[in-house]
């Protein structure tokens, strides 16, 4: 599957096996394989594919 993990900008964990990723201004709605939510108000820093990791500085 390609779910992705997102990280806080220092590199701790914010929610595992991402699926979507919603963005509007600077708030993400994040939703994972259980389509849990979760709601977080910042930006985008990185998006590594490779390493299927995101990386959001929260605000």
């Amino acid at each position: 599957m390609c779910e992705s993990n997102a990280y806080q900008s220092d590199g701790t964990l914010i929610m595992e096996d991402v699926l979507n990723i919603k963005i509007d201004g600077k708030k993400i709605e994040l939703v994972d394989i259980l389509n849990q939510k979760k709601n977080l108000t910042g930006t985008i820093s990185e998006i590594d594919l490779d390493k299927h990791s995101i990386f959001i500085k929260l605000e």
